[in-house]
Order: structure tokens, then C-alpha cells, then sequence
């Protein structure tokens, strides 16, 4: 019974990332919305610039990042113990690298990595079945 709680998080994490590829058209595309889907260059130039241009990819990502806070699973905080100006370095370093690729699936490349190290619960939570401590009210009781 512990191979279990050793390899379920495993498998979950894997199908996550299989639900994420999977979550596409017959022909593996997607509609991507606003500056993701400008390719790596764009936004290198952007960066460049800097200004509002550069702020747009920014807010862009902070919106990508709280999608899949909220949808992954057993995911808080995709970022882990990582801060925005880690992410940022690494986009740069992926975008330079890989310039034809689009925004969105740099920023999703990024999520794969990072999603072994995110944190599954908020960090002032017990999480799991044991946060329920007292007992549950009856029928007719108030809720707590």
C-alpha cells in the first residue's frame, strides 16, 4: 500500500502534463490569445525596448501563471520557490534560443519544468484530510 502514496503523485503529474499536450485540435493546435501568440523574437524585442510593450508579455504570463494555479492540479503556486525574475531569465534564455517559437508555448515549455517543484498548498495550510480537526456537524447543526 505505500508503493501507492509513492507513485500516485507520480502518475498525477504525468497526466497532468499528457492532459495539457492532449488539450489540443486533431492537428495539435490551439487558439492562443493577445501577445502569446507573438513568436520568441517579438518578445525579445520587446524586452529591449522595454516600457509598455515589455510590461504587456509580463502581464500576459502573470495571467498564464494564475490559469494554471488554478487548474493543475493539486497546484498553488506553479512557481514553487521560484521568483518572477527567475522566470523572466529563463524566457529570455528559451526565447534567444528557440526565436521562432511562440510566446504561449515557450511559457507553457517553462510550466512543464516547473511543475514537479510547484506547491501543492497554500504555505499556512495542514492540507489533506487531517485540516478537518473537529467534528462534523450533524444534520440541523449550524455550519461552522
Amino acid at each position: 500500500m505505500k508503493w501507492i502514496a509513492r507513485v500516485f503523485p507520480l502518475f498525477a503529474a504525468s497526466m497532468l502534463v499528457t492532459v495539457a499536450t492532449q488539450a489540443r485540435d486533431m492537428d495539435d493546435q490551439y487558439a492562443v490569445f493577445g501577445v502569446g501568440a507573438d513568436n520568441c523574437a517579438t518578445y525579445l524585442v520587446a524586452l529591449e525596448r522595454g516600457g509598455v510593450a515589455e510590461r504587456w508579455y509580463h502581464h500576459w504570463l502573470a495571467g498564464y501563471l494564475s490559469a494554471v494555479n488554478n487548474a493543475g492540479a493539486a497546484t498553488f503556486n506553479i512557481l514553487g520557490d521560484k521568483g518572477m525574475g527567475d522566470i523572466l531569465d529563463w524566457l529570455e534564455g528559451y526565447c534567444a534560443a528557440n526565436p521562432n517559437t511562440n510566446y504561449a508555448n515557450a511559457v507553457a515549455d517553462m510550466v512543464a519544468i516547473l511543475y514537479p517543484d510547484r506547491h501543492n498548498m497554500a504555505p499556512d495550510k495542514n492540507g489533506g484530510w487531517n485540516k478537518f480537526t473537529g467534528k462534523l456537524p450533524g444534520p440541523g447543526s449550524p455550519a461552522p
